[in-house]
């Protein structure tokens, strides 16, 4: 009998211990966050998150929404697409997760993006530039920067008519994202009667690139694009100096983060470099969020502002929608119109990309990224 009663009184115990658990969650909102935050890329993803707390602590602050508090729930994908995908998984199966921001490679976005769709979960990107993403005609799949379809011949023109440039070289890191900027920016070459003497491909996590500089040199280019991110742009940027070459060096977005300056050091000195917006001290949407951002979490890296205002149009979705329903949070980002945030006016075409494009080159001049169009 008296071990009955034990046997009892723990079950009542679990059972209440469920039911806590179960409270707990109907009284939270949680939005998923993906990006890599460990390893070579991680500078990037960290940035990207602390923009989306932030949008949550302020959300919270203010009430929170629909009666309940806000969460992060932020996963690592280590820029590794399996790693996506097992991400995108365990971010499906909960089901206070209304909406995720992420994730920051297309590499990642791409295959991850499948799983979101087929849960209904919606997914804005803050920084995923290949075209393809948005191309699958998922309805769930959201970006907020523009696409290398835009970037590449907007980078080939510069380097062509502004530059005049003429013996292009071209590299990329063969991810979806730095061999679709390459090929973007490739077809922006042919497009103004040029061809370029050279295009291939490294492989991220490399360190060593004398080989296939040392064949670049051989062919005196007036100009080497990389399609890449920043720690092997920083790499080749400084082998290049170490050969002896003075070629002009120049890339996209994914080399506008300060983590190329460290890993180049003086050889960042004079790089081109494309990115989605104007120095964010010219944006004057942005003064209050860059003043209370960098005062929390220190300077901006690159992409955290996208993912604030990722982060505040889902909150505002779910505001709209007036319930958690995943469906019902994917319609409402659809409809958002005109969404006032720090990047600028923010809708989404019919194909989920924001129509607010724009595209600008820096010249890395005294340590420090500097506007020049």
């Amino acid at each position: 009998m008296k071990n009955n009663i034990i046997v009892i009184g723990f079950i009542v115990l679990i059972g209440l211990f469920f039911f806590s658990c179960a409270q707990q969650q109907t009284n939270v909102i949680r939005i998923g966050f993906a990006a890599p935050l460990t390893g070579d890329q991680a500078e990037i993803g960290i940035d990207m998150k602390n923009g989306v707390l932030m949008a949550i602590e302020e959300a919270n602050a203010a009430g929170g929404v629909l009666g309940k508090k806000l969460e992060l729930v932020p996963m690592d994908d280590k820029h590794d697409p399996k790693e996506a995908v097992a991400v995108a998984q365990k971010l499906i199966t909960d089901p206070t997760v209304v909406a995720v921001v992420g994730h920051l490679n297309s590499n990642c976005s791409i295959p991850a993006s499948k799983k979101y769709h087929e849960a209904q979960l919606a997914m804005i990107t803050p920084s995923s530039t290949n075209p393809e993403l948005t191309l699958q005609g998922y309805p769930e799949i959201f970006r907020m920067c523009a696409t290398d379809s835009f970037q590449g011949p907007f980078g080939a023109e510069f380097a062509i008519k502004e530059l005049g440039k003429k013996r292009i070289a071209i590299l990329h890191d063969k991810s979806q994202y730095g061999q679709g900027l390459a090929e973007e920016f490739r077809k922006g070459v042919h497009q103004l009667g040029l061809k370029e003497i050279l295009f291939e491909g490294i492989t991220q996590g490399d360190r060593d690139f004398t080989a296939i500089l040392t064949k670049i040199k051989s062919k005196n280019p007036d100009l080497v694009y990389f399609g890449g991110m920043y720690p092997e742009a920083g790499l080749l940027a400084k082998q290049m100096k170490e050969l002896g070459m003075q070629t002009q060096f120049m890339g996209g977005d994914g080399l506008y983060v300060p983590g190329f300056l460290d890993i180049a050091g003086k050889a960042a000195e004079g790089t081109i470099i494309t990115f989605s917006v104007p120095s964010w001290d010219k944006v004057e949407t942005a003064k209050q969020f860059i003043n209370k951002f960098t005062a929390k979490y220190g300077a901006i890296k690159t992409y955290a502002p996208f993912a604030y205002d990722a982060a505040n149009i889902i909150i505002d979705a779910i505001k709209r929608a007036g319930t958690t329903d995943r469906a019902a949070v994917v319609k409402a980002i659809r409809e958002t119109k005109d969404f006032n945030g720090v990047v600028g006016i923010t809708n989404f075409d019919e194909h989920g990309d924001t129509t607010n494009k724009a595209m600008y080159v820096y010249i890395v001049k005294e340590g420090k990224f500097v506007q020049i169009k």
